[in-house]
């Protein structure tokens, strides 16, 4: 009988802990499965030195079409930086590439011009905002639970709030282009994000509530 109870316990035990058991490591299995498909969009501009193809401001990454001048009137070389970007997005396929075009100045000098087409695989890579256009770059993931409240429950379910640290974790593209943009904004992208998330206990264990929405 001894060895019974013993068991029993053992199993009870078991029982209570698993999956809907509060703790760090269940926490962050749940905010990284919600982030899996939240990703981090943030708008990103070309370095443009060099305008004089008629367009009226540095494009942003989203645009459907970007035009970027390859010479200057004096014939010298401009916007490499411009160019590189451009290159790691159509080796995304983000943009395509089209046939160079030329602009002709009031002078009579033509530019050569390059062009760029938003692809039809970039459409779930661009978010449109009130304001810009934005470029998702990838995901988070935690780092580390700062800390969390106990499980209490509110309207019906068991709650804890989440204090956590989350970094980024960027496509390859993404880490290309980003360096390429601005390498101290890469440094600064690259440092964790304190975050909160309202997770909730279900019979699958803990979620993030949005994931019940």
């Amino acid at each position: 009988m001894r060895k019974m109870s013993v068991l029993v316990i053992s199993l009870i035990l078991a029982g209570c802990g698993g999956k809907q058991e509060a703790n760090q490591s269940n926490f962050s299995e749940a905010i990284n499965e919600f982030a899996k498909n939240d990703h981090v969009c943030l708008p990103v501009n070309l370095i443009l030195d060099n305008v004089e193809n008629g367009s009226k401001s540095n494009p942003a990454v989203g645009a459907p079409e970007i035009r970027i001048t390859l010479k200057n009137s004096n014939g010298d070389r401009v916007n490499k930086t411009a160019v590189e970007q451009m290159a790691i997005l159509t080796d995304a396929d983000i943009y395509q590439q089209g046939k160079n075009e030329d602009f002709q100045l009031p002078n009579g000098k033509k530019l050569p011009v390059a062009v760029y087409r938003l692809s039809d695989k970039a459409k779930d890579k661009i978010v449109t905002s009130s304001q810009n256009l934005l470029l998702c770059l990838g995901t988070q993931q935690v780092e580390k639970i700062t800390l969390f409240t106990e499980p209490t429950p509110a309207n019906g379910v068991t709650v804890s709030k989440v204090v956590y640290d989350a970094k980024l974790v960027p496509e390859k593209w993404a880490e290309k282009l980003l360096k390429k943009t601005d390498e101290n904004w890469w440094k600064s992208l690259k440092e964790p994000q304190r975050r909160t998330a309202v997770l909730v206990l279900t019979d699958k264990g803990w979620k993030d509530e949005r994931t019940l929405h």
